[in-house]
């Protein structure tokens, strides 16, 4: 049995309920988002989803239907636009303090610690570049060296050990800081 009478076509009632509830949606969505245009958007997008389920969705609750999904995109799209914030403001930060350190140390550490990785005994060299220049797995480098992946966590943690011992001889600290004498 048909949602539709006879003389009705899916796309004349779809049609019919389009022209009347599209215009308050989009209001509805303003007001939420504070933005026409983005608005817009997302009741355009709740359409096609409706016209894709309209079969399922009974004339009695298509209204209430497509105000829910309005709302829950409208929500959704304000969550991102908060992560997005959130992220843009970490950003800033980052960046702030980037400024406000000298790039100088920075590169003087990042040449301290490559200096110091070039110089581990093999394997253990050779598997740090494998994971951390190359960016395998260690799984990868396993295969690849043809030892276990516990083998290679071993050199990964030996390497990070020696790392770690030798920029804090050298003067680095591991919060990237030059150690007061």
């Amino acid at each position: 049995m048909s949602l539709f009478h006879k003389k009705d076509t899916k796309r004349e009632v779809f049609g019919q309920m389009f022209t009347e509830l599209y215009p308050r949606l989009v209001r509805y969505a303003t007001q939420l988002l504070g933005d026409g245009e983005e608005a817009r958007d997302i009741v355009g997008s709740v359409m096609e989803q409706a016209w894709k389920q309209f079969e399922k969705l009974g004339p009695e609750n298509r209204g209430a239907w497509l105000y829910t999904a309005a709302r829950n995109a409208c929500l959704n799209r304000l969550k991102h636009l908060q992560v997005e914030a959130t992220n843009l403001e970490a950003l800033r930060e980052a960046t702030r303090m980037d400024v406000a350190t000298d790039y100088r140390e920075h590169e003087r550490l990042l040449q301290q610690a490559e200096s110091i990785a070039r110089n581990l005994p093999e394997p253990t060299c050779t598997v740090l570049r494998l994971c951390y220049y190359e960016h395998k797995t260690y799984r990868e480098a396993a295969e690849q060296l043809g030892i276990s992946p516990d083998t290679v966590k071993k050199h990964i943690s030996k390497a990070l050990r020696t790392l770690r011992e030798a920029m804090t001889l050298k003067g680095g600290t591991d919060d990237g800081r030059e150690k007061r004498k």
